[in-house]
């Protein structure tokens, strides 16, 4: 059963209706984390050749096989995955185009923090795979666009680099910024001497 004032959507998820506040439109996401993970496991192993069945995805992603039997059900529910006459798991074409879409969407979260903001490689990696499945396709068009200018030879795209990786890393100790209001990010994320 739904929620009071909720429908249930895809994968399980429940629709926030628009007069809900704004942090509960999480819970409107198109698919959950978990989802995205087994419909990624699913699509890499078909690209390493053999259609994998329920027992490989619950092995390669360390749940258990009730556990994964479950969320393929699910996903199989909503129409994102097939399973033939040998038990063998197929993405559905919605479920490739979804795969996709998120795939894209963390590559594109990935680059933006590693080579634009500088976040060290594996945060930016871990932080990707975070949001992969939050971000609308409009957020990740304007992250490329933001990208791609940012990579481009456009002289103010240089300046802004340039400028951007000035910027001082810290606030000064006698006041905040206008953006941090109870804890300094920057000094919260500061790198910490080995």
């Amino acid at each position: 059963m739904a929620a009071r004032g909720t429908s249930r959507g895809r994968v399980g998820q429940r629709q926030a209706p628009r007069e809900e506040p704004l942090w509960r439109a999480f819970e409107a996401n198109e698919i959950t984390h978990s989802a995205a993970h087994y419909l990624l496991a699913i699509a890499a192993a078909h690209k390493s050749g053999t259609p994998p069945r329920a027992a490989d995805i619950a092995r390669q992603l360390g749940v258990s096989r009730a556990a994964a039997s479950l969320q393929l059900r699910a996903l199989q529910e909503h129409g994102l995955l097939e399973l033939d006459v040998q038990q063998r798991l197929r993405l559905s074409r919605a479920g490739a185009d979804l795969v996709g879409r998120v795939a894209s969407k963390r590559e594109v979260v990935r680059v933006f923090l590693d080579e634009i903001l500088g976040v060290r490689a594996a945060t930016a990696e871990l932080d990707a795979c975070k949001v992969e499945h939050l971000l609308s396709e409009e957020t990740g068009a304007a992250l490329v666009r933001l990208i791609r200018f940012l990579r481009s030879t456009h002289p103010a795209a240089r300046a802004c680099l340039t400028a951007f990786r000035e910027t001082v890393q810290h606030c000064p100790t006698e006041h905040r910024c206008e953006l941090c209001d109870a804890v300094c990010l920057l000094a919260a994320g500061a790198p910490t001497a080995g």
